[in-house]
């Protein structure tokens, strides 16, 4: 099996990172799939991505159809939404990774295009995405480096298919600049990337405040700790194990790929959104923490109020676009992002 067309839906901050890999393979058949005002915008004006412009091939998803690799990479609010391109794009040969956060999204897309299509996968990469001039999107990215990077594979045991599509996945990899590691502990590894974005994600966008705020207050630390500790207890549940090889990676921002001297400062994606007044992925963390913990009969109070909190923050968000609507544009194409 070999993967010569790839489509990418979700040209945001983490998407940008495989525009940016994917882009420069001649043979590669790479289309960002994307439509309405979005896809008008990513057709005349292109995005810069590290100081560099690119101007990816865009089309609907009918227009390109099926392809041998599907990259998601949306807001998690959007997933409903483009299931149907996924079905569009989706034969029985294709593969679809998602990196998105959080835990459930390959269980959605396996719904809507059944059995066999997903491998597993994540992404830990520091990126940051603004609006410039001319309405131009700028995404900037450090480039990953050591543990850093795309990890991908399957949950023993492995079948035939399984076999192959990893081959063929290492084979692509290995003609592009992305920093990619097959992981044998797949499941694990997601869900500590899911324990991090709500241990470093939550207790910063409620405060307001970089991350150094881990190391200098007791009372951040304590919220942190609080939740990922219910993340813990939900995760060994289901049978996830979480052992300290497994989180080390993330401790301390590592796993992100932020260095001492950057960490103080750093505000994460959910604090990044409230700060642009957008809509976060709260329902994605906090929520579905809240959801798994009743399905099981675990109580997660942390992540209940933490929840609650974001969603006051994002109604006071909305109070203020509403009110500023004559005096600024406000975009809402943000979820596909």
């Amino acid at each position: 099996m070999e993967i010569k067309k790839v489509a990418l839906i979700g040209a945001g901050a983490i998407g940008s990172y495989l525009i940016w890999g994917l882009s420069r393979l001649a043979d590669l058949s790479f289309t960002v799939i994307a439509d309405g005002q979005r896809g008008e915008r990513l057709r005349e004006k292109g995005l810069v991505i590290n100081g560099e412009p690119f101007r990816p091939m865009v089309q609907g998803a009918e227009e390109t159809g099926p392809v041998d690799l599907i990259f998601v990479t949306v807001k998690y609010g959007a997933l409903s939404a483009i299931l149907p391109a996924v079905t569009a794009l989706t034969d029985s040969r294709t593969m679809i990774i998602s990196l998105m956060n959080g835990v459930d999204s390959e269980a959605v897309l396996e719904a809507a295009v059944g059995k066999g299509h997903i491998v597993p996968a994540l992404l830990r990469i520091a990126s940051h995405r603004e609006r410039g001039k001319e309405g131009i999107d700028q995404v900037t990215f450090k480039e990953p480096q050591g543990i850093r990077g795309l990890y991908y594979g399957k949950p023993a045991p492995l079948s035939q298919r399984d076999e192959v599509q990893l081959e063929a996945l290492k084979a692509f990899f290995a003609r592009t600049p992305l920093l990619t590691h097959m992981s044998r502990t797949i499941e694990s590894d997601i869900w500590a990337k899911f324990l991090f974005n709500i241990g470093q994600n939550i207790p910063q966008a409620i405060v307001g405040c970089g991350t150094g705020a881990y190391a200098d207050s007791e009372h951040v630390r304590f919220l942190k700790e609080r939740l990922e500790e219910e993340v813990v207890l939900v995760a060994k549940a289901k049978g996830i194990s979480l052992h300290t090889a497994i989180l080390e990676p993330g401790k301390n921002g590592k796993g992100a790929g932020y260095t001492k001297s950057e960490s103080p400062a750093v505000r994460h994606s959910t604090l990044q959104d409230l700060d642009h007044h957008r809509h976060t992925e709260i329902d994605m963390l906090c929520g579905r923490m809240v959801e798994m913990g009743e399905a099981l009969g675990i109580p997660t109070p942390y992540n209940a109020f933490a929840y609650h909190v974001i969603k006051a923050l994002e109604e006071k968000m909305t109070v203020y676009l509403i009110m500023n609507r004559g005096r600024r544009r406000v975009s809402w194409d943000f979820l596909l992002e």
